[in-house]
C-alpha cells in the first residue's frame, strides 16, 4: 500500500480569535474547516462568501483560490519568496506559513497549536528614511521587501513592486510580532505588458484616486512621498482601524475573486474571470444592494471615462460584516490615456477588463454609455442604481474635472493630470448626452 500523505495545517485567526484550521495535502489538495468555536461565537461570519460557515470540512478549488488571492500574482514573485523566506514551496499554503501574518484583510496564519500574541499590541522597527529608500529600491530583486536576515510576515495581493510599513506616532516602522501595517507603498511600473508606458503609474495612480473622489466615488486615499530619491505612492489600508481600547484593528474583506472562488489568474474576464454581470449578482446580495451596484457600475463608467483598463474582479472587494457586505473603496485605478493620447499607440489595445453591451465590447474606442445600461439591465440592476450611477457621474464631472488639477503637489507632472482631464472631457459629452435621456 502506498504511504498516506501528511496534512499540514495552518491555524486561522483574526483580531486573535481562531476561526478554523487550513489544511494542505499532497493528494488531496486544500481544505478548510471552521473552529467549534467559531461557529457557537454570537458575531460568527464566513470568513469568506466562498467558505460557508458549516461545521464539516470544505475542499476543492474555490477553497485554495481563497487563500491563492492572498498571495503576488506572479509566480516568479512567489518562487523568489519561497527561496528567502525558505519556505517548504513556493505553494500557496507554504508560503502563507512563512508570510500569512500581515495580509489584506483580517487573516493571520500561525503554525498550528501555537498560541498568538496580542495582535493588537503595537511592535515594531522605526525606519530611517535611508532604510525605507533602500528598501524600495531594491523591490525588483526582493519582493515585497524580503530582508533574509529579518522575520518578514508580509503578504500583499497584486502585480506590481510594493511593501507596506506602520504608521505610528507620526514614524514609519517594520511591524514584528502580529502588528499589522498600515500604509501600502507603491513604486514606479515601468514599461509593462504590450509597451504599456508606466514610468509615471505614482503620479497617474495619485491623480485617478483624486479624481475619482472629486467624481463622488468611495476611494482610498494616497499620497505622492519621496525616500531619497525614490518615489512611491503610499496608499491608506482600508482594512485596518484604529481600536478604542488600543492598537488597530483588522476589517475582513475579500475581493471579487476570492468571493466567487477563482484565482488570481482569473482575474480579467478574458481569462475565464467574472463579467460585470456576475458582479453585479454579487452585489445584489449585499446588505445595501442598490448602493453597491450603483457604485460598481458608477465606478466603471468612471474607468472608461479615464481610460483606466484595470478595472477587474480582484480591483473590486467586499467588508465581511456579520452575516452581509458591502462594496469596499475604491483603489488601484490608473489611466491609459496618456497612452491613447500618442498616435503610436495602437487603439485596440487599449481594452477594459470587462466586456460590455449586447456584443461584448472592450475596446475602449468602441464603447459608449449605452453599452454599460445595457449590461446592466441585462444583469438585472435596477432602474435606481442606473439612474443614480448615470446621472451623478454626469452632474459632478464637470467640476470634478476642474477641481482635481487644483493645488497638485508641487513638482507633479502636469502633463499626465492634462491628458487624463482632456480625455476624460471628451468621453463626458457622451455620457452627459445618454444620462439626460435616461428615465
Amino acid at each position: 500500500m502506498g504511504r498516506r500523505s501528511l496534512t499540514h495545517t495552518l491555524d486561522v485567526y483574526l483580531n486573535g480569535r481562531l476561526a478554523g484550521y487550513y489544511g494542505y495535502r499532497s493528494s488531496a489538495g486544500a481544505s478548510f474547516r471552521y473552529d467549534e468555536a467559531w461557529l457557537g461565537w454570537e458575531f460568527r461570519f464566513p470568513i469568506s462568501r466562498s467558505l460557508p460557515l458549516v461545521s464539516s470540512t470544505q475542499n476543492g478549488d474555490h477553497v485554495d483560490a481563497v487563500f491563492e488571492n492572498l498571495l503576488p500574482d506572479v509566480p516568479e514573485l512567489r518562487r523568489v519568496i519561497a527561496e528567502r523566506t525558505e519556505a517548504r514551496s513556493d505553494r500557496t499554503h507554504d508560503l502563507l506559513a512563512a508570510i500569512g501574518q500581515d495580509c489584506v484583510g483580517a487573516m493571520q496564519f500561525l503554525p498550528h497549536g501555537v498560541t498568538p500574541a496580542d495582535p493588537f499590541r503595537i511592535e515594531g522597527t522605526p525606519q530611517s528614511e535611508a532604510q525605507i529608500a533602500e528598501t524600495l529600491r531594491s523591490l525588483s530583486t526582493t519582493p515585497l521587501g524580503i530582508n533574509p536576515e529579518e522575520p518578514f510576515r508580509i503578504s500583499l495581493a497584486g502585480a506590481q513592486e510594493k511593501t507596506a510599513y506602520l504608521k505610528h506616532d507620526g514614524a514609519w516602522l517594520r511591524p514584528t510580532g502580529l502588528t499589522p501595517t498600515t500604509h501600502i507603498f507603491k513604486r514606479p511600473m515601468g514599461v509593462v505588458g504590450g509597451g504599456l508606458d508606466l514610468t509615471k503609474s505614482v503620479e497617474n495612480e495619485f491623480f485617478c484616486l483624486r479624481l475619482a473622489r472629486e467624481m463622488g466615488l468611495e476611494a482610498t486615499q494616497a499620497e505622492i512621498h519621496h525616500f531619497e530619491e525614490q518615489i512611491t505612492l503610499v496608499v491608506e489600508r482600508f482594512d485596518r482601524r484604529p481600536r478604542r481600547a488600543g492598537g488597530l484593528v483588522r476589517v475582513p474583506q475579500e475581493d471579487f475573486l476570492q468571493a466567487m472562488g477563482r484565482f488570481s489568474g482569473q482575474k480579467y474576464q478574458q481569462h475565464g474571470g467574472p463579467s460585470m454581470r456576475e458582479c453585479f449578482a454579487l452585489l445584489r446580495q449585499s446588505d445595501d444592494p442598490i448602493a453597491d451596484q450603483a457604485a460598481f457600475l458608477k465606478a466603471q463608467l468612471f474607468n472608461w471615462m479615464i481610460a483606466g483598463i484595470d478595472g477587474h474582479a480582484k480591483n473590486f472587494s467586499i467588508f465581511l460584516e456579520g452575516d452581509g457586505f458591502r462594496l469596499t473603496p475604491l483603489y488601484d485605478i490608473m489611466s491609459a490615456a496618456p497612452q491613447q493620447l500618442r498616435s503610436t499607440f495602437r487603439h485596440k489595445d487599449l481594452q477594459l477588463a470587462m466586456s460590455v453591451g449586447r456584443r461584448g465590447h472592450y475596446r475602449l474606442d468602441r464603447i459608449v454609455p449605452r453599452h454599460f445600461d445595457e449590461t446592466a439591465r441585462k444583469a438585472g440592476v435596477p432602474l435606481e442604481a442606473r439612474l443614480r450611477a448615470f446621472k451623478a457621474l454626469a452632474a459632478a464631472a464637470p467640476g470634478a474635472l476642474s477641481r482635481a488639477s487644483e493645488g497638485l503637489p508641487e513638482g507633479y507632472p502636469v502633463e499626465i493630470a492634462e491628458q487624463i482631464v482632456a480625455y476624460a472631457t471628451d468621453r463626458l459629452r457622451l455620457l452627459r448626452d445618454y444620462a439626460d435621456g435616461l428615465q
